[in-house]
């Protein structure tokens, strides 16, 4: 399966996939979560997938989700030209790629996505929680360990630390506790709305979120 045209439509390789497999759409709705009306505006291309939907696709029908992210027609050799691998298991966003914005204009994501509403719906919950004790122990306790297990660098990291650094100061208002606080919990926990294993699409919504926060942020110094 691994060969496919990674320029084909998402629709026909799913049909082809389906005929492969003996699956009905009814039996991939079962093995993916996803709804068969859903699957089936895909296949017909009158509803784009989502990236949720091709991870689960992915895993259902045993194909790379390189494949199926391309034939969807997400555009990651743009991206690749500013993420870069060093080592297996290592990854570093380029030192020098500090506006976040380009990367969603890279893969051609709206700006009012229903991927962005989905964050920023998250970001909301975690607002409270990082007002809580709780909630501030799990940033203190996980914050610097899951740095260390994603082992990588760049201009991305360096900014989630600076946002961890006000969290942790004495000097930062409330406001900003809680904002600094919401997108530092979106990144430790495992609530992610796309998996990060998909590198380097799966940092796509930290990305978002820590832009939604820093656009918060700056809305407060201009008052």
């Amino acid at each position: 399966m691994e060969d496919r045209n990674d320029n084909g439509k998402l629709g026909t390789i799913l049909k082809s996939l389906l005929e492969e497999n003996s699956l009905s759409i009814g039996k991939l709705s079962i093995k993916t979560e996803i709804d068969k009306a859903t699957i089936s505006r895909i296949i017909n291309n009158k509803q784009k997938a989502n990236m949720n939907h091709l991870d689960r696709f992915s895993k259902a029908l045993n194909i790379s989700l390189e494949v199926l992210l391309q034939a969807a027609g997400y555009n990651l050799s743009k991206v690749d030209n500013k993420i870069c691998m060093r080592d297996k298991g290592t990854y570093c966003f380029d030192e020098n790629y500090d506006e976040l914005e380009s990367l969603l204009k890279m893969i051609e994501l709206p700006e009012n996505s229903e991927l962005k509403k989905t964050i920023s719906f998250e970001l909301k919950k975690y607002e409270e929680y990082a007002k809580t004790t709780e909630g501030k122990n799990i940033i203190y306790e996980n914050f610097e360990k899951k740095l260390t297990n994603l082992n990588g660098s760049g201009a991305f990291l360096e900014k989630l630390t600076h946002m961890y650094q006000r969290f942790c100061s004495k000097n930062t208002s409330l406001r900003e506790i809680i904002l600094t606080g919401s997108a530092l919990l979106y990144f430790i926990t495992s609530t992610d709305v796309l998996p990060d294993f998909i590198v380097p699409i799966g940092f796509l919504d930290d990305f978002i979120a820590m832009k939604i926060v820093l656009n918060s942020m700056d809305s407060i110094e201009d008052k």
